[in-house]
């Protein structure tokens, strides 16, 4: 069995963090202000979530270079939002759900738009890096679905053996998406902006108020 995660929203909040990060780094970098106003942050990429803040407020996709130095910048004033007192929550019933599936000997990783570094810092921030042994990230591919085949990928290179039984655990309808498109089991639990009514007619196949249902 293989259990893949969102981060944000389904086993953790930072009190928008990574938005003003972000929205620093597009200022230093690109002179931007306000660069994220318009944009869709929810089961979005940090590659996408970057190239649609240019191509609205510029009038086009970033540059290779203006790419790489407004993620490296972003990764650096994350840093700094993660420092600040009371900003990182671990969201209900995640220790409870991590430790029953490692329990039962399931594999365990993450399928997040976040860049690995960006997840690196807001999972170590929350306690909670140390569970997850591999993953797909933002920066192995822009699209979900791609990130998830990576994720996938990834298990089965550790395992040395193929893991059929997939489930996908998400708080949007863009994890559930992805889920589908891959082949997986779509898990969504409403601890994010979505409620279960609309996660449900996303198509997921389990929905839950958090992940302490999905525990029990």
């Amino acid at each position: 069995m293989l259990y893949l995660f969102d981060l944000d929203g389904t086993l953790m909040t930072s009190d928008s963090s990574g938005k003003r990060a972000f929205e620093r780094a597009c200022r230093i970098v690109l002179g931007v202000e306000s660069a994220l106003a318009t944009i869709t942050l929810h089961g979005n990429t940090d590659p996408l979530i970057l190239d649609e803040a240019c191509r609205a407020s510029l009038g086009r996709p970033p540059s290779a270079t203006e790419t790489r130095d407004v993620l490296k910048s972003y990764l650096d004033f994350l840093a700094d939002e993660l420092a600040r007192p009371n900003v990182v929550s671990v969201l209900p019933g995640v220790e409870s759900a991590l430790a029953s599936l490692e329990s039962r000997g399931a594999w365990i990783g993450l399928a997040t738009g976040n860049v690995a570094d960006g997840a690196r810092l807001k999972l170590t921030a929350a306690g909670l890096w140390h569970r997850f042994r591999f993953g797909g990230f933002g920066d192995d591919d822009a699209e979900r679905a791609g990130l998830v085949r990576v994720a996938i990928r990834r298990a089965e290179a550790l395992a040395g053996r193929p893991l059929p039984q997939v489930t996908v655990i998400g708080d949007t309808p863009r994890d559930v998406a992805a889920a589908k498109a891959v082949g997986a089991r779509a898990v969504a639990v409403a601890t994010g902006m979505h409620s279960v009514d609309a996660l449900r007619a996303a198509g997921a196949d389990e929905v839950h108020e958090t992940l302490a249902t999905f525990a029990a």
